[in-house]
C-alpha cells in the first residue's frame, strides 16, 4: 500500500477547514440578505461547496494526475466565495460585521495556503513522473 505524504494531509486539511469556512460566510450572507436558508438556491449553492471540498480530498487522496490542479481551482473559488462575504457584510463595524470579515480573512489566508499546497502537490507528482521515466 502506498504510503501518504504528508502533502497530501495537509492538502485535505486544508481544503476541509477551507470548504467549512466558505461555508459558514456563504450561510451568513445569504441570512443577512433575508434569503432562506432552505431555499433551492442556498442548498445547491452550499451542496458545490462540500462537493468541491470531496472532489479535492478524493483526488489529493489518489494522487492523481491532475490533482494539484484541481487544488488550485477550488482554494481560487473558496477565497472569491470569503473576499465577497468580506465586502458585503454589512454593518462592518458591529460585532457580526467584525466576526464575518475576521472569518474570511482566516479563510483568504488558509486559502492561500492551499494553493501553496495544491502546487506542491503538483510538483511531487512531476517528479514522481520522471523518476518513472529514468527507471
Amino acid at each position: 500500500m502506498k504510503k501518504v505524504s504528508n502533502n497530501v494531509i495537509k492538502v485535505i486539511a486544508i481544503s476541509t477547514v477551507t470548504m467549512l469556512i466558505a461555508l459558514t460566510l456563504e450561510l451568513l450572507m445569504y441570512h443577512q440578505h433575508g434569503t432562506s436558508l432552505v431555499s433551492s438556491t442556498v442548498l445547491w449553492r452550499a451542496g458545490l461547496i462540500v462537493a468541491l471540498s470531496v472532489v479535492v480530498d478524493f483526488l489529493a487522496a489518489l494522487d492523481w494526475r491532475f490533482d494539484g490542479y484541481v487544488t488550485v481551482l477550488v482554494m481560487l473559488y473558496y477565497a472569491a466565495a470569503d473576499w465577497g462575504a468580506f465586502e458585503v457584510v454589512r454593518p462592518k463595524a458591529s460585532v457580526y460585521g467584525m466576526f464575518v470579515q475576521v472569518l474570511a480573512i482566516l479563510g483568504i489566508i488558509l486559502c492561500i495556503a492551499g494553493i501553496w499546497y495544491g502546487m506542491k502537490q503538483r510538483h511531487y507528482y512531476s517528479i514522481q513522473e520522471i523518476n518513472k521515466m529514468g527507471r
